[in-house]
């Protein structure tokens, strides 16, 4: 039984590494991305990146013209 739980402790240890790299990086992309350094991203500043240029409408959730981090994170994690 203890050998389960350690091999579960290990497995989820090693999930919760590779996830909070994952979401570093994404904030790493975005500060890259966020040339004026306020925060969002906007068009022109998402030009950088033809795909999410081409998808920016459709990440902006409360259309306000301006990708907020969580919202980059959407685009980011697919």
């Amino acid at each position: 039984m203890k050998k389960i739980r350690y091999m579960a402790l290990f497995a989820f240890s090693t999930f919760c590494t590779l996830s909070f790299a994952a979401s570093n990086n994404i904030v790493e992309q975005f500060n890259k991305f966020d040339r004026n350094q306020d925060g969002f991203l906007t068009r022109g500043e998402a030009s950088i990146d033809p795909a999410l240029w081409s998808r920016f409408s459709s990440y902006d959730q409360d259309k306000d013209g301006k990708l907020t981090l969580n919202e980059y994170g959407l685009y980011a994690s697919k």
